[in-house]
């Protein structure tokens, strides 16, 4: 039997490969490569994006993973500039809705003053919901998109703050329903960081998207880069000033390839796996992440529903374990046929689950039946021309109580001047734009380190 082919890159002192073509390992690529060196992706799968994917079915529009793109993501703007997307991206929908006894309560950019006007909560609540905006505006300066370990104070669990500082009607139709929508996950399991997220960056701001979908900037990334896909990472091990990566080609072949430097761009627990002198602590972090299960099934109307809201949140007294229901039509351009609309229901992870290895048609019935129940839509059924069940796993990383310790400890056992990085959604908010941001910020560290060992780099 033949071994792999061992081979140095030709010029192997300003090689890299980045393993991974998610959006954390293609901001790396393309920020390396705008710094002069030779760069390649090795990516697993057929396409780029990883979980910013879009797929196209029928003339709709179908963004698989990520979804929802803040104008708040200033590093994400920055790199479709960087990139030459600019032209592509256009303003989106800004509506969200939360659902109680059976009616949609609706919050768009001017947030604050609908707080108080709304028949959501009570004044109670309002005047409870004050100590949340007063303690994110507190932590403001410290919310961060690069590292989640400056803000110790989201460690805290969901219940305890609620215990703490809201009350029940904020934990059941505000605290519930944004861990359920954006973390695909029950408040009881998670700590805080979703919710300080969501107040300080995402609701009651502006959105942007492209009307060719959210893998416009995944595509428009790997233009510029060298990607071999079905290309396969075993492990990334270092030696002196050089690091050799594992890795099979798209015909079974294996090779051990001699590069400058790797950035490992895949999901927290599979990067574990990558690299075997991993500092333990980090290991032991990324060994015990979490992800979410999101399942989703996306219904293509021959009409659009007058709903305005892009978004609703479906709290679990509404339904049980709760859900989301995304009106794409009104969330971003491009996601339906003139006229038409699209909707696509999400649920969390127990249900996701639950239904995850069912067939596509038994897995349609079930959303057709949770929509009937919340008789939102009436008659949308005989409306749908067009069914697509997505299936996303892993989808966000879960932070629970005492994560941000953890991080903590994993990132200090990490030697800075190490020709191996990470790059991924794990080092803070569990965003595209946090993996983003990551990936820039090794693509940093690695320039640092190899300009500091060989200052004569190309430019």
């Amino acid at each position: 039997m033949n071994g792999p082919r061992t081979h140095s890159s030709g010029s192997s002192s300003h090689k890299i490969l980045v393993a991974g073509a998610g959006i954390a390992g293609l901001s790396a690529a393309f920020r390396l490569q705008r710094a002069g060196y030779d760069v390649s992706v090795l990516e697993s799968a057929s396409h780029v994006g990883g979980r910013m994917w879009t797929e196209e079915a029928e003339g709709y529009r179908i963004d698989t993973g990520a979804a929802m793109l803040p104008d708040s993501y200033h590093q994400m703007r920055r790199l479709i500039h960087d990139a030459g997307l600019t032209q592509e991206v256009r303003p989106s929908g800004n509506v969200y809705g939360f659902l109680r006894d059976g009616r949609i309560h609706r919050f768009g950019k001017r947030l604050p003053l609908r707080l108080l006007t709304t028949r959501l909560l009570s004044a109670r609540s309002k005047v409870r919901l004050l100590r949340l905006a007063a303690d994110t505006r507190r932590l403001s300066d410290r919310l961060s998109f690069r590292d989640l370990t400056t803000v110790p104070e989201a460690d805290e669990s969901c219940i305890a703050y609620t215990d703490r500082r809201l009350n029940q009607e904020l934990f059941d139709y505000l605290i519930e329903p944004l861990s359920t929508n954006y973390y695909f996950a029950p408040p009881d399991e998670l700590s805080m960081t979703h919710v300080y997220l969501a107040a300080g960056s995402a609701l009651g701001t502006g959105y942007f998207n492209s009307p060719d979908g959210v893998a416009f900037l995944p595509r428009g990334l790997a233009r510029h880069l060298d990607v071999r896909h079905r290309t396969k990472v075993l492990s990334v091990e270092e030696s002196g000033n050089t690091v050799v990566v594992t890795y099979t080609d798209h015909a079974g072949g294996e090779h051990r390839e001699t590069v400058a430097a790797c950035v490992i761009a895949v999901p927290g627990p599979q990067a574990a796996g990558l690299w075997p002198a991993m500092p333990a602590p980090m290991r032991s972090y990324l060994s015990r992440l979490r992800y979410s299960t999101c399942l989703h099934v996306s219904f293509g109307l021959s009409a659009r529903p007058r709903e305005p809201a892009m978004w609703i949140f479906v709290p679990r007294r509404e339904h049980p374990g709760g859900l989301g229901l995304c009106l794409d039509h009104n969330r971003a351009p491009g996601r339906a046929p003139d006229g038409k609309g699209l909707i696509t229901l999400y649920w969390p992870t127990h249900t996701s689950e639950k239904l995850y290895d069912l067939p596509d048609p038994e897995v349609t019935a079930r959303a057709l039946r949770d929509l009937d129940r919340l008789n939102l839509f009436p008659g949308l059924a005989q409306r749908i021309e067009m069914t697509r069940v997505s299936r996303c796993r892993p989808c966000v990383p879960l932070t629970h109580p005492g994560s941000i310790a953890e991080l903590n400890d994993g990132l200090r056992s990490l030697d800075r001047s190490s020709r191996i990085v990470l790059a991924g959604d794990y080092f803070s908010f569990g965003s595209t734009n946090a993996a983003l941001t990551s990936g820039e910020i090794a693509a940093s560290r690695l320039t640092v380190t190899l300009e500091a060992q060989q200052p004569n780099r190309p430019g």
